[in-house]
C-alpha cells in the first residue's frame, strides 16, 4: 500500500514540476517580448496559460485522490495540501502572464520595458518560481527561504520602474503615452513575484509542522 502511495506522491511531484515549467515558459516568453517586441511570443504565451490552467485540474483532481483513497497524516498530509495551495498560486502566475500578454502589443518602442527593468524584473520572478518549485520537490527549506527573500529584490524594481515611468510623464518624454500600459505590466510582475513567495510559503508549511513559517504571511491580491 505505502509503495503504490509513494509512486502517487511521485507522479504529483511529476506534475508539480511539469506545472512551473509551464510557468516558467510564459514568464520566459515575456521576458524575449519586453526585450525584442511582442511579435510571434503572444501566440505562444495565451497557449501556455491554457495549459497551465488544464494542469491545475488535473494535479487537483490528482490530489484530491490522495486524500480521499490514502487519508494521509503528518508529513504526507502537508505535502499534498501544499500543493493544493501551489497549484493556485502558479495558476495566478499563469493569468498574469495572460494579462501582460494583452497589454503588450500596445507598446511600441521595444526598448521602453528595458528602459524601466522591465526584462529584469521578470528574469527576477522566473528565478523565484524556479526556486520555489525546486524547493517543493526537494523539501528543501533554506531554499524556500531564499525564494521568499528575492521578493524585495522585484519589490525593489517595481518602486524603481514606477519612479522611471513617474519620471516619463514628468517630462514630457516622446514614449509618454506608453506609461499606463509598461505600469500596468511593471504592476503584474510584481503581483507574479508574490505569487512566487506564496508558493516558498506553502512549500515551508510542507516541511515544518511547528506553524512558524506562517507569522509572516505573504500576502497577494
Amino acid at each position: 500500500m505505502r509503495t503504490r502511495f509513494d509512486s502517487e506522491l511521485e507522479t504529483l511531484y511529476v506534475s508539480m514540476i511539469k506545472m512551473g515549467s509551464l510557468a516558467e515558459d510564459a514568464l520566459s516568453s515575456i521576458q524575449r517580448a519586453l526585450k525584442e517586441g511582442a511579435g510571434s511570443e503572444l501566440e505562444n504565451m495565451q497557449n501556455t496559460t491554457h495549459l497551465i490552467d488544464e494542469k491545475e485540474r488535473e494535479i487537483e483532481a490528482l490530489c484530491l485522490r490522495l486524500l480521499l483513497r490514502r487519508q494521509p497524516v503528518a508529513k504526507d498530509l502537508r505535502t499534498i495540501s501544499s500543493a493544493m495551495k501551489m497549484v493556485s498560486d502558479i495558476e495566478r502566475i499563469g493569468d498574469n502572464a495572460g494579462d501582460i500578454a494583452e497589454i503588450l502589443p500596445f507598446i511600441e518602442n521595444e526598448e521602453l520595458p528595458g528602459r524601466v527593468g522591465l526584462d529584469n524584473m521578470c528574469g527576477s520572478v522566473i528565478e523565484m518560481v524556479s526556486g520555489a518549485i525546486d524547493a517543493f520537490v526537494h523539501t528543501d527549506a533554506a531554499k524556500a527561504s531564499e525564494v521568499i527573500a528575492s521578493d524585495d529584490i522585484v519589490d525593489n524594481a517595481f518602486v524603481r520602474a514606477k519612479e522611471l515611468i513617474t519620471e516619463m510623464i514628468r517630462i514630457g518624454d516622446k514614449d509618454a503615452a506608453s506609461a499606463p500600459d509598461l505600469l500596468m505590466i511593471a504592476k503584474y510582475l510584481e503581483r507574479m513575484g508574490d505569487h512566487a513567495a506564496s508558493l516558498a510559503r506553502w512549500v515551508l508549511n510542507s516541511v515544518d509542522a511547528s506553524g512558524d513559517w506562517i507569522n509572516n504571511p505573504v500576502q497577494v491580491d
